[in-house]
């Protein structure tokens, strides 16, 4: 690293390496003095045109379609490219000792996930996972008022991460659909990895599940293919058992009608409640069942210079932030992980552990079994007692 900063290499020019761009040249900006600045050194996408487009709008200081001399004069290496090219530029990038920040699903299964955490381990290098909506403000608060012990421990926990983007049955083939590209999870793995992670923040571990996964849509069209198979699932929902003895559902979808972007949770503690609605996401509704019942009811919490991060931003209360605000959020906590020395939280150890309940609640379906320890990637079905 040059003295003071460090030199990104983001890979991939789509959409999130497009939010990653802007995030490498903002997070100076937005948080001012910090002991490692970031420094848009290269951009890499196969798409030579895109490539050029979007480092000359993005401000990289060069571009190539070339990963693996590209990631060369890089400290870090963003990796926003499809989940079928993280194993290979990961395990590189960690050989050559360059940091990692890797957009989730990491890999296509267990067996990738736990070879890129593994390369990482053994280089010594700092590095994390691209859970945006960990970074929100008002969830990260959420996670602060459970952890204080305000309104008493989790009991129950019910949360969902649903989309629209394959709802309408003659929406042609991808490759999301193909598992030797995206790997055997379909909305578990695109969607229920976010929703996974934020339900472990608040609740802990996962101690066992029961699972039903479906696509209902079996078919789709490719080329002059009428009916190509879809190898993934449309639809998941896993019912949970945490160790801390809370218990759970939790659900994805890519065929929700009229859902956007909408990830939420609805938490159950003893002594109150809490919830979250991501298309709403500069907001958190609290409950205190220890108020005067005079005064009782569901508050609305608008995100202030009290809550994390938020200040950085905008000094007013309730003006919001965006999703693109939220990557600037992860690559600054990246380079303070850099500067210390230690690992993203979340880091790669946290993607295998949720790439195996993700498998965990595959196999469940398909045996209507369920599977105990599934964090440990233990994934033999047992008779539910």
């Amino acid at each position: 690293m040059s003295e003071g900063s460090v030199r990104f290499a983001l890979v991939g020019a789509g959409f999130i390496g497009r939010i990653h761009g802007l995030a490498i040249q903002a997070v100076n900006r937005v948080f001012g003095e910090t002991p490692l600045r970031a420094e848009a050194a290269i951009l890499i996408d196969q798409n030579a045109a895109l490539a050029e487009r979007q480092a000359r709008q993005l401000g990289f200081a060069e571009w190539t379609t070339d990963w693996e001399t590209g990631i060369d004069g890089a400290d870090a290496v963003v990796i926003a490219a499809p989940s079928f090219m993280h194993r290979d530029i990961a395990i590189e990038a960690a050989a050559r000792g360059k940091h990692i920040l890797c957009e989730k699903p990491v890999g296509r299964s267990v067996a990738e996930a736990e070879e890129i955490a593994a390369a990482a381990a053994r280089a010594g290098v700092t590095n994390g996972v691209g859970f945006t909506y960990l970074r929100a403000p008002m969830v990260r608060h959420a996670i602060d008022i459970v952890q204080s012990g305000l309104i008493g421990r989790p009991v129950s926990f019910r949360g969902w991460h649903a989309e629209d983007y394959l709802a309408d049955p003659a929406a042609p083939f991808s490759w999301r659909l193909d598992a030797s590209l995206a790997g055997r999870s379909g909305s578990l793995g695109d969607l229920g990895w976010h929703i996974i992670s934020i339900a472990r923040a608040l609740c802990g571990p996962i101690a066992s599940l029961d699972a039903l996964a479906h696509t209902a849509y079996p078919h789709r069209r490719s080329g002059d293919d009428p009916a190509r198979p879809v190898e993934n699932e449309d639809w998941a929902a896993m019912l949970v058992r945490f160790r801390s003895g809370a218990v759970g559902t939790i659900e994805s979808s890519r065929i929700a009608h009229g859902r956007k972007m909408d990830i939420g949770f609805e938490l159950i503690c003893e002594r109150g409640s809490i919830a979250f609605d991501g298309e709403r996401t500069n907001e958190l509704s609290l409950y205190r069942a220890d108020e005067s019942a005079a005064v009782q009811g569901a508050r609305t919490i608008r995100i202030n210079g009290a809550h994390p991060d938020y200040a950085a931003f905008i000094p007013a209360p309730a003006h919001g932030l965006g999703f693109n605000d939220l990557k600037t959020i992860e690559i600054h906590a990246f380079l303070q992980a850099i500067s210390e020395g230690r690992n993203l939280s979340p880091d790669l150890d946290e993607a295998c552990r949720i790439a195996r309940i993700c498998e965990a609640a595959l196999a469940a379906s398909a045996s209507g079994l369920r599977i105990e320890a599934p964090e440990t990637g233990m994934t033999e079905p047992k008779v539910a007692a």
